[in-house]
């Protein structure tokens, strides 16, 4: 799996077709287009199963996955168009047409800064969620699987808007973090305690998790939004920030078993 720059040519060499790359251009030319392609390559040995197979199904997991893996190490909004199929090959056995997966969400919101520390952690951030997504979310803590789908949802709905993504986010922190009475304070507080490096940063955290959840709770049951409100609707980077560095910590621990302290 690699993040290449847009060239036909190099796609050519690896044995994309001229059709291919027409309705590859075709598709970067939309709104929301990006200079970078992925490129996923998987290889088998042939087999009477696969002889006839234009791909293995698995690209388009793979491609999720990474992408999973850079929503989780940085900042900024980044998602993929169509995925394209090509298998190369010495002679035609009936293979032909144009095989595609997936569709194009515009991207709208902060850019996202691919630097050479981010993508020296991606291939482990990706072992990581491959080992969550085979070996299930039982030894994690809350409901994991859950909270990844409800953050990448802050990422991926359409049109995007400030009150999707904190519903999204909240949730997200509720299925790892939430539990029984007081939630608010207890998610607040929980936060805090996790990613706070000392007193004076946990009480931020605390105050900004307790106006979030504020704000969620006018959103969910139709109450009017204050001005303190809509100012935290035009900042949910924040929110997610938070939420990131939270899912972030529970993947590596999953992957990284040790004693699990029980929030209480």
């Amino acid at each position: 799996m690699s993040i290449r720059g847009r060239s036909f040519e190099e796609l050519r060499k690896l044995g994309f077709s001229q059709h291919i790359l027409a309705a590859l251009s075709e598709d970067w030319a939309g709104f929301g287009a990006s200079s970078y392609v992925m490129l996923i390559e998987t290889r088998a040995p042939k087999s009477p199963d696969n002889f006839i197979l234009g791909n293995l199904g698995t690209e388009f997991t793979k491609a999720w996955r990474i992408l999973g893996a850079l929503r989780l190490l940085a900042p900024g909004d980044i998602s993929i168009g169509r995925m394209w199929m090509s298998r190369p090959a010495r002679f035609n056995v009936g293979l032909g047409g144009t095989q595609a997966a997936g569709f194009s969400i515009p991207t709208i919101g902060s850019a996202y800064h691919l630097t050479e520390p981010i993508g020296a952690e991606v291939p482990k951030m990706v072992a990581a969620l491959r080992h969550l997504e085979e070996h299930g979310y039982d030894t994690s803590p809350g409901n994991l699987d859950l909270a990844l789908r409800s953050y990448m949802a802050t990422y991926d709905r359409w049109p995007p808007s400030g009150d999707s993504r904190v519903l999204d986010a909240i949730t997200a922190v509720e299925a790892v973090l939430g539990s029984g009475i007081e939630i608010t304070f207890k998610l607040s507080i929980r936060m805090a305690g996790i990613l706070g490096g000392d007193d004076a940063e946990r009480v931020v955290i605390f105050g900004e998790m307790k106006a979030y959840y504020d704000l969620r709770s006018k959103l969910v049951h139709g109450a009017a939004l204050k001005e303190k409100h809509h100012a935290r609707l035009a900042d949910t980077e924040r929110l997610r920030h938070l939420v990131r560095e939270l899912l972030r910590g529970f993947v590596h621990r999953v992957e990284h078993p040790a004693t699990f302290v029980g929030l209480t």
